[in-house]
């Protein structure tokens, strides 16, 4: 008997390796075919041509073509592409890396040859339901826009203020983000567009400040919201490399960061903050409270998610969770079972990072081997 509703899986940053790629999803491959509909976010280049773009400091993210494999032997549907390393190898390895995917028969979303194929939705049909893909990307370097002329990422920029909590010079601000007007006036016209051409509207987003659980930026909820306002049910985020909340919006559903899910790692040289170069991650990110006595900025970042989301006609049905982590020793994604203290620990952080954001889930219920996040009332 078929459905009338989509499993649509979905999952965070992968970044494979030079070799062997397709390892990275050894101990995940059947779960995620059990889906009808697969997302993951990609964090390479594809290609053997450009040139190194300095401001970047990632040489390490381009790959020759056939790493791009890995997400084929899942195999997955859609692929995101814009990412702040988009244009890190030139607008040469942005179109390459697409090529690369569309030779293995897997759509793009976030970035595109120009402008207007990076706002392009994508369609999919499963069990009579049509879901549409979009993609966008917030953090990105100067010029690594999709242009009329030029390949990059689709835009969905913001401006950052800082005001003082606090009359004493020198004391903390408060930091304040809004969206970039005109980008986002085009994000909405390009949801409205979608919604008419599909039952449900998925939105990518590469946002977000890395290594922060909470609070999320100011203009993450203000661009979800709309976007769900203008006809999106399903908002995935990405980038942070840590877990962010989750909330729901008028029956949608918002991940603002699904966390890393397979991350291969440069080793050895030290990891400076972007474009500058000048400090490490670990200066800016990590807190140092007493002697001896710090909050490393990475603490939570071998943790991800398999999110399941249930679709039908009417938008979100179901959402559920598979909590996984990035084997240290082999960069491989494994799934937390439960029985594994891992299990527990994983689910009252889900609820203590969503619990300052209005709407967000801050009751995380199991079942079976999954968090329930969420079952619309006409299914109960």
């Amino acid at each position: 008997m078929s459905r009338n509703y989509v499993n649509f899986a979905a999952i965070g940053d992968v970044a494979t390796a030079a070799d062997n790629s397709e390892a990275v999803f050894d101990n995940v491959r059947e779960v995620l075919r059990g889906a009808d509909l697969r997302f993951a976010q990609c964090e390479r280049v594809y290609s053997e041509r450009g040139s190194f773009q300095q401001q970047g400091l990632a040489p390490h993210v381009r790959q020759h073509p056939r790493s791009a494999n890995a997400f084929k032997s899942v195999p997955f549907d859609v692929v995101g592409t814009g990412s702040n390393h988009t244009g890190d190898w030139g607008p040469e390895a942005a179109e390459d890396t697409i090529d690369a995917f569309h030779r293995l028969g897997i759509a793009t979303i976030g970035s595109g040859r120009n402008i207007h194929e990076a706002r392009k939705e994508i369609v999919f049909e499963r069990n009579g339901v049509t879901v549409t893909f979009l993609g966008y990307v917030s953090v990105m370097l100067p010029q690594y826009w999709a242009t009329e002329t030029r390949a990059g990422s689709t835009p969905m920029r913001a401006h950052t203020f800082y005001e003082p909590y606090e009359y004493q010079p020198g004391s903390p601000p408060r930091i304040v983000t809004i969206p970039h007007a005109k980008d986002l006036e085009l994000l909405l016209e390009d949801i409205a567009r979608a919604k008419r051409a599909a039952d449900v509207v998925v939105a990518s987003f590469h946002w977000g400040v890395h290594y922060t659980a909470r609070p999320i930026a100011d203009y993450q909820q203000t661009v979800a919201h709309a976007a769900i306002d203008a006809g999106a049910s399903v908002i995935l985020g990405h980038h942070p490399h840590i877990l962010q909340p989750i909330e729901l919006y008028k029956g949608a559903v918002i991940f603002y960061s699904l966390g890393n899910f397979a991350m291969i790692r440069k080793a050895g040289s030290p990891n400076f903050c972007c474009p500058g170069g000048e400090y490490e991650f670990n200066h800016v990110y990590t807190k140092h409270m007493d002697p001896g006595q710090s909050f490393a900025y990475n603490r939570h970042k071998d943790e991800g998610r398999i999110v399941f989301i249930d679709l039908d006609k009417s938008g979100v049905r179901k959402v559920s969770v598979l909590p996984t982590v990035v084997n240290t020793a082999n960069s491989k994604a494994e799934i937390v079972r439960p029985g594994d203290p891992r299990f527990e620990q994983y689910r009252k952080y889900m609820e203590w990072v969503s619990n300052d954001t209005q709407g967000g889930i801050t009751q995380v219920g199991v079942e079976g081997d999954r968090y329930l996040l969420y079952r619309r009332a006409d299914l109960v």
